[in-house]
């Protein structure tokens, strides 16, 4: 959620699988915020330093950047003055060992990012059977 810079909005590992996906979600109209590069800049570099130092990893000791993924996920197609921006980012996370992916057409649920299979909605965190 762009409008909530500081905060990590989602992060996925499906059971059985070595790659954590941190989700940055922008949902319905947020691209049409006056400061939206700014906002998503900002984003960007809170979702690097989650990553990098070492929060992430407090919080999901299997984790490391080596098995980590940015996943910008957005409901609507993301506009084509923010992929340059996006293109540059890849490069700047790269440099150091960080993933940064997303979908053009967009196609994230309206809802957020669902839960992994199995995820019991309880609250237990415990898959169902």
């Amino acid at each position: 959620m762009l409008g909530q810079p500081k905060q990590v909005d989602c992060v996925v590992k499906e059971q059985g699988e070595r790659e954590f996906r941190v989700m940055l979600e922008v949902h319905a109209g947020e691209w049409l915020r006056s400061r939206v590069l700014s906002l998503l800049e900002e984003k960007l570099n809170v979702y690097a330093g989650f990553v990098l130092d070492g929060q992430m990893q407090s919080l999901y000791p299997a984790s490391s950047k080596e098995n980590t993924v940015i996943v910008l996920a957005s409901v609507q197609p993301i506009p084509d003055m923010v992929r340059p921006m996006l293109e540059q980012a890849v490069r700047a996370f790269e440099r150091h060992g960080l993933r940064l992916t997303w979908n053009p057409e967009g196609g994230m649920p309206s809802g957020g990012t669902p839960p992994p299979s199995g995820f019991n909605a309880d609250g237990s965190g415990r898959a169902t059977e």
